[in-house]
């Protein structure tokens, strides 16, 4: 049996459920912020829910005309149905930033947030209501008439916004200007407009032209050895978690024996890898950061091949962003290892085939890349092999909800301690080659990560109201003596340096140009970490 409604029924019955369903991570926070304060108007609050219904009954009266209205309802419920678990669960928000995570995610990363509860969710709120949808006859009227219908379905809409605002624009204003992240909240239109942001980004950056910089870098090392220099780029890794940095947790036995320097306090550019990893390499500061034109822009790798340098970069996590694009690079493919790949994904260890030979056979100043997948969620337990489970009990599915607090964190702890090891292992290799070369790592990681802390996990949070897990990194240093000795840099001004902190990623560009001995005009010295250290 089927049942009969008219078009504007149909279209305001379809509004009053993405109000109601598809915005539950909205009402959520909404709740909390409300619950925060006890002078709470509840006229006010309970306006909220009529201003979304006519906000969206309007939107779907422009959007769904005949032909169109039942795939792209199935389409659009579909999609938001993935957004609300996504934003319910993980305490995500569909911003710009978050788009660019989408569409620059690779499947095996997008595989690893599926899980028997996510499923449930899409059939309760997608496939049922889809189902149900589909079964109501919608009537429509002739051309003028559905015109006509239409537009007073529309006025009114209008005319309820009107009247609401004219009561309290001050409280909505208000609501707005201070909680800014509610628009990235609001299913469908958040993702709806970033996507749209998104298409028009890439349209212009068709049309965009490359821009050189550091034409005149040079490389002025004149030791008797080579530099060979190794950065580790960790994915996902929140500072606070490591014990180098104080965590009462031993998550660095290795590289606590490796005489490393570790850096308080630092701050990324970024809550996401599309966002920090190519800010990280790129001349601009946070302050100054401009995506479109990073990507169309020398980074530092960049620079550091056009000095001579010879400069290599290899990735085991969802690819370098742009910022590897022009310069020796590999992206493991998880077939190269059976006994170290898994489910589309690699154990950070197979990162570490070879490095000893192409260290040992360095000729020339070398720079070498690892871009690890480190602690990358939410399946955290797929990070390490066995041998690392060492904080039990750990959480053993993608819906971190289903486990403890203290699951999470045993989970999370058991790939910084597998870090720990990758780390302590390039330290290794490049410590047997330091008779024949100036030898260094530099460990820095693109974001922090939320472990459930106010209902909060993973990442990717507006900066703006992102919490200090998400934005404070690991910045670890180990030095050969020779490295030390060649830069002429005082260990002792260096470790004053890390325990008083506050550098942040807008470090790293002229930091690298720095230790690899590069001269370019684009090189500042006030932001190179090691200058005021050098003698």
């Amino acid at each position: 049996m089927k049942f009969r409604l008219t078009s504007t029924s149909y279209i305001l019955l379809v509004a009053v459920f993405f109000a109601a369903i598809q915005n539950l991570a909205l009402w959520k926070h909404l709740s909390e912020l409300f619950s925060e304060s006890a002078a709470n108007d509840g006229i006010f609050i309970a306006t909220i829910p009529l201003f979304i219904i006519a906000a969206l009954n309007i939107i779907f009266n422009l959007l769904l005309w005949p032909w169109l209205q039942r795939p792209l309802v199935a389409i659009l419920i579909f999609i938001s149905s993935l957004v609300t678990y996504a934003m319910y669960s993980y305490g995500v928000y569909f911003d710009y930033g978050m788009i660019v995570n989408v569409f620059e995610t690779n499947p095996a990363e997008a595989g690893s947030y599926f899980s028997i509860v996510g499923m449930v969710w899409i059939i309760v709120i997608a496939i049922i209501p889809i189902f149900i949808l589909c079964r109501i006859n919608v009537v429509y009227r002739s051309a003028l008439k559905e015109l006509i219908a239409r537009g007073v379905s529309i006025f009114v809409s209008l005319l309820v916004i009107v009247v609401i605002a004219a009561g309290y624009y001050k409280d909505y204003a208000s609501l707005v200007r201070n909680h800014s992240e509610i628009k990235a909240l609001i299913n469908p239109t958040n993702y709806i407009s970033a996507t749209f942001r998104y298409a028009k980004y890439q349209l212009i950056e068709a049309k965009m032209p490359f821009t050189d910089i550091g034409l005149d870098a040079k490389d002025s090392h004149l030791s008797d050895k080579h530099n060979v220099v190794v950065m580790v780029v960790g994915e996902a890794s929140r500072s606070m978690n490591y014990s180098l940095n104080g965590y009462d947790r031993d998550t660095n036995p290795e590289l606590a024996k490796r005489n490393v320097i570790s850096f308080l306090n630092v701050k990324s550019c970024g809550t996401a890898t599309a966002v920090s990893l190519p800010c990280m390499f790129s001349v601009m500061t946070k302050a100054n950061y401009d995506a479109i034109a990073a990507r169309h822009q020398d980074t530092a790798v960049d620079i550091l091949q056009r000095a001579g340098i010879d400069v290599s970069w290899k990735d085991n996590d969802s690819g370098c962003k742009g910022v590897c694009d022009r310069v020796k690079h590999i992206v493991i493919n998880a077939d190269v290892d059976p006994k170290l790949c898994h489910d589309g994904t690699c154990y950070d260890e197979v990162l570490l085939k070879n490095l000893q030979a192409q260290i040992d056979d360095a000729k020339q100043d070398t720079f070498i890349v690892l871009h690890i997948i480190g602690s990358h969620g939410p399946t955290y337990n797929d990070r390490y092999p066995a041998k690392f489970k060492v904080f039990k009990p750990t959480c053993n599915t993608s819906n971190l909800q289903e486990c403890s607090r203290q699951q999470v964190t045993n989970t999370y702890d058991n790939t910084i301690l597998y870090t720990d090891h990758i780390l302590s292992s390039v330290i290794d290799m490049l410590k047997s080659d330091d008779h024949n070369a100036n030898t260094a790592m530099i460990y820095m990681a693109d974001h922090g990560e939320s472990l459930g802390e106010d209902g909060i996990y993973l990442h990717g949070l507006p900066y703006s109201i992102a919490p200090k897990e998400q934005t404070t990194v690991p910045l670890i240093l180990w030095l050969s003596p020779a490295y030390q000795q060649s830069q002429h840099l005082n260990r002792q001004c260096l470790q004053r340096e890390a325990a008083a902190g506050g550098y942040s990623q807008d470090n790293l560009f002229h930091s690298l140009l720095g230790m690899m001995d590069v001269k370019t005009k684009v090189y500042d010295a006030k932001l190179d970490i090691f200058a005021q250290c050098r003698q």
